[in-house]
């Protein structure tokens, strides 16, 4: 089984106020959208083996980052174990994106895109589908059960995360398969400074946030609006998906919702969600050998206003990836942990906001186009684009003056030397719009990948 030492160089420069979008964005937070920056990561990993009936894996990562102040963190620091290719039993940090199909293209799933550094938890769940009995393979099934812990710095501290989702897919070896996914998070128990005792965090309340129950004001440290509503906080998504498979094509079409309530539950926040589509053929190295489109929109949410003139909730201004008791919201380490499309508070120091609270998300009704391509020139040259068309709304409660409009762009190339285990990569990226201004950067990355206790190097998929 081959244990893999990776080494990594990145430098990024440019001009405007910060960074370009797509230079930052969906890389697991490890960079800010500052203009210059340097960064070395070492890491040493070892992936399952899914032939074997009992394997291990596990990943050590340390990340150093010099930008406009100096970082240093273990990024990754897992270990599992995979029994029968049925269970896998993990604990730690590790990197992940959730229910989407071409990460690396995409512009982000939902609601949980990669953007954000890896928080620790422990899990139980599948490796991947497995096939439910006597079905001969026509019917599959995946999910997990997960507890992690919020590490940042947050206004409400010492936060828990309960998340679990179950998978279902139908086709097997037919040529077209349908999937449908369903995603359960909650925020519950820290320690507020606008309370005087801790939230609770016993067995009683891990009882109301698996089953989504609403709290009681009974129990010590529950806050008066959890009574009425579901205890913690509460998000979600559903994910639909058509996928076709060819002898040397892949292709799909998926929706991904989100819900912070029972309205969004409901769908009366239809259309809000993320759309898209994907293409990626098989067979051989290609100039053109993947594409994805998406549109996501996220300006309905439910409707404007929460409550009637009257007082009485009619379960509008959903408010995505806010709160009103978690002020830090849906992140970690300042970045948004869904699409990066809604605004990360690590912006929160530009112009536009800095009368803000530095915590919140001031930017989450948005509608934008996203296309993502990818191929080869010869067979080791990858490379890569990403370009997004955004319209940005602000909030329900605290809209722009204006429509902001922005345009983000980014063309990466990666040549890959096999025979010295080194991989180069350049990255040009530039924005234009209202919302992040205009800026131009250039990331360039290398990376030294070493294979121990291998008999062989393993063959990279193409």
């Amino acid at each position: 089984k081959p244990i893999t030492f990776n080494a990594e160089l990145t430098g990024l420069t440019g001009s405007g106020d910060h960074a370009p979008f797509w230079l930052t964005a969906n890389r697991q937070g490890k960079l800010l959208p500052e203009r210059n920056a340097a960064a070395i990561g070492l890491s040493v990993f070892a992936d399952p083996d899914t032939t074997k009936k009992v394997d291990y894996h596990f990943a050590v990562e340390a990340f150093a980052r010099q930008s406009g102040s100096r970082d240093i963190w273990l990024h990754r620091l897992y270990a599992g174990i995979t029994l029968h290719n049925l269970v896998d039993l993990r604990a730690g940090m590790w990197e992940e994106v959730i229910g989407i199909r071409e990460p690396s293209l995409s512009s982000g799933s939902i609601i949980w895109s990669g953007n954000a550094r890896p928080m620790p938890k422990i899990q139980v769940g599948t490796p991947g589908y497995v096939e439910v009995p006597y079905t001969r393979g026509y019917a599959e099934v995946k999910g997990l059960l997960a507890h992690r812990w919020f590490i940042d710095d947050r206004y409400v501290e010492d936060v828990l995360l309960h998340h679990k989702n179950i998978y279902c897919r139908l086709g097997g070896r037919l040529p077209v398969n349908i999937h449908y996914g369903f995603n359960h998070y909650a925020q519950w128990g820290g320690n507020s400074p606008d309370f005087d005792k801790p939230f609770p965090s016993d067995l009683d309340a891990y009882y109301r946030i698996f089953f989504n129950r609403a709290g009681d004001t009974d129990i010590e440290g529950t806050p008066q609006t959890w009574e009425n509503n579901k205890f913690g906080n509460t998000l979600g998504s559903r994910n639909y998906g058509i996928d076709l498979a060819l002898d040397n094509l892949d292709a799909g079409i998926y929706k991904q919702d989100v819900f912070e309530d029972g309205s969004g539950l409901r769908r009366r926040n239809f259309p809000d969600g993320l759309w898209g589509g994907y293409l990626r053929f098989t067979d051989k190295p290609r100039l053109l050998q993947a594409v994805v489109y998406e549109f996501l929109h996220t300006k309905d949410q439910s409707g404007p206003t929460h409550n009637d003139p009257d007082g009485n909730i009619i379960g509008g201004n959903d408010n995505y990836f806010n709160h009103g008791i978690y002020q830090s919201g849906w992140t970690h380490y300042g970045h948004t942990i869904g699409t990066p499309l809604i605004t990360s508070p690590v912006y929160n120091g530009m112009e536009r906001f800095s009368s803000l609270p530095a915590h919140r998300l001031h930017n989450n009704r948005i509608m934008a186009h996203h296309v993502g391509l990818e191929g080869f020139i010869g067979q080791e040259t990858r490379y890569r684009t990403l370009a997004t068309y955004s319209r940005n709304y602000g909030r329900h409660r605290e809209p722009f003056d204006a429509v902001a409009e922005q345009i983000s762009l980014m063309l990466e190339l990666s040549h890959r030397l096999p025979e010295h285990g080194l991989s180069l990569g350049i990255a040009l990226a530039a924005d234009r719009g209202k919302l992040y201004g205009n800026n131009f950067g250039i990331m360039i990355n290398v990376q030294k990948k070493i294979y121990l206790f291998a008999m062989a190097k393993p063959r990279a998929c193409k």
